[in-house]
């Protein structure tokens, strides 16, 4: 049995069960990957996964079983690395940031800049992430996000700032110039604001919630553009991130909603199976001053009520 060989099944079961799209991913042969699953089989005296003449379309029984085994040996095989690339090379390797648009354009530009001219030997990859998508894990995988993520095992999910909403409209709409907004002028209007997983939509809910009122949504988006795009058409109101509000032309007049709406979570994730580098460390600290090596090392551990418990008290950045 070879690592290589674990290594093809767990990427056929990541790629669909497509084995052209695992040759592709790992940059081999098609055959040489039939012919190393066929070894690997015959060495275990069992088929990890079930065939349709010679089509793959999903694991068996007992192959799911030696997929997940093979996953765990794998990712220490890449702690393995990854501890020995700490000691080798510092200062060299990659990493990938899944986050939202609004969150790669209006927040990470300032951090990103910093960290590409203090580690020019670590490639940066952004990804875009959207709400109901499983978190990727990965060795050099982490994740800027303002949404549910309550229920993701295998991840540290550690709290990284708080952020405000703002309300948009055309310049000559009555709430352009209204002295003191209300939550029940707002459910009289059409809005257009985030999607149902977001801790904005989340926040905005639960306002109107409280006062027993109910909002009308027209256009749900995670995407700020669209949402000022569509307030300029005149299509309805929206409620969007105030970091997001810095780039509005004239035609659009931005109201505060901070006393009507609290203040976002957002949370920076990743694999509990990463060997955080130096160099991942700073970037966080980076963007989150509280969450220092020291810090992250102590809650790491812990489980999700103790981590929520040790932050109770601990003053985030706020984005306005």
């Amino acid at each position: 049995m070879k690592l290589q060989q674990l290594e093809y099944i767990c990427e056929i079961e990541r790629s669909g069960y497509n084995i052209s799209a695992t040759s592709d991913k790992l940059f081999t042969s098609q055959p040489g990957i039939s012919k190393q699953l066929s070894l690997l089989e015959n060495e275990l005296g069992v088929k990890i996964f079930e065939r349709k003449g010679k089509h793959l379309f999903g694991a068996t029984e007992i192959g799911a079983k030696v997929i997940q085994e093979a996953n765990l040996l794998l990712e220490i095989k890449n702690r393995i690395k990854d501890m020995c690339d700490a000691e080798t090379s510092p200062d060299q390797g990659s990493m990938n940031i899944h986050t939202t648009n609004a969150i790669a354009n209006f927040l990470l530009p300032e951090a990103i800049q910093y960290f590409i001219n203090k580690y020019p030997k670590v490639s940066l990859n952004m990804i875009g992430v959207e709400p109901n998508t499983p978190l990727p894990k990965g060795s050099n995988y982490f994740c800027i996000v303002a949404q549910d993520i309550s229920d993701s095992p295998g991840f540290v999910v550690l709290p990284a700032y708080k952020w405000s909403l703002s309300l948009i409209v055309p310049s000559d709409h009555y709430l352009a110039k209204v002295e003191k907004i209300t939550l029940e002028q707002l459910a009289n209007e059409k809005l257009i604001s985030y999607e149902s997983k977001s801790t904005g939509r989340e926040a905005i809910d639960e306002a109107f919630n409280q006062q027993g009122l109910t909002p009308n949504y027209i256009i749900t988006t995670m995407d700020a553009g669209t949402i000022k795009e569509y307030v300029k058409l005149g299509v309805g109101i929206g409620i969007l991130a105030s970091v997001s509000t810095n780039l509005v032309d004239d035609s659009i007049v931005v109201r505060s909603l901070q006393e009507l709406i609290p203040e976002c979570d957002a949370w920076i994730c990743y694999s509990k199976e990463i060997y955080l580098q130096k160099y991942m460390y700073d970037f966080i600290e980076k963007i989150c001053p509280h969450l220092t090596r020291t810090v992250i090392e102590s809650v790491a551990p812990l489980t999700v009520l103790e981590r929520n418990k040790w932050f109770e008290n601990v003053q985030f950045k706020t984005y306005r």
